[in-house]
């Protein structure tokens, strides 16, 4: 039985929200100016989708033994905590972005862009440090699937923060 199907309620629970937003969304359509408060509340509603359970999925995805367990919870935490502070930067980023919403400006544009690049090399070096470890903790079939949950996890939030931040004009 698949992880999907073990946690199918709370992923359906997980995804209602985002996939209702969604309906009659089109990405190529400029949309008005959000203001922060809404910036903000997409940054806070994409983290508590991702981070509301978490690791209860990570948990059913990987199925460890108690060692396995034991070893890897506390490098997860660790990992959770980088990432976070990866995050932040997003959070900068987005807040950037909407700041300039207006008056933007091919200089910011490509300051955006290069503050984006940064930001999800950033995510990649917190990811590859913690699977590496994951490695030499797990075999290798769990720290694959542990990868994976954590690049699902991390889609849904990407999803909710696409449909809420409009296109530059």
């Amino acid at each position: 039985m698949t992880v999907l199907r073990r946690t199918s309620p709370l992923w359906a629970l997980l995804l209602t929200p985002v996939l209702a937003n969604a309906q009659g969304a089109s990405i190529a359509q400029p949309v008005a100016q959000p203001t922060d408060v809404e910036i903000m509340q997409a940054a806070q509603e994409a983290r508590a989708i991702v981070a509301a359970d978490r690791k209860e999925l990570v948990k059913a995805a990987l199925d460890l033994t108690e060692q396995e367990a034991a070893a890897f919870w506390p490098v997860y935490d660790r990992y959770m905590a980088d990432l976070g502070k990866a995050r932040d930067r997003r959070v900068k980023l987005i807040l950037d972005f909407a700041g300039s919403y207006d008056s933007m400006t091919d200089a910011t544009a490509n300051k955006l862009i290069d503050d984006a690049l940064r930001y999800e090399q950033q995510v990649l070096d917190v990811r590859k440090k913690y699977v590496k470890q994951a490695r030499k903790l797990l075999p290798a079939t769990k720290a694959a699937r542990f990868y994976q949950i954590e690049n699902k996890l991390d889609a849904i939030g990407d999803f909710v923060l696409a449909d809420e931040i409009p296109l530059i004009r």
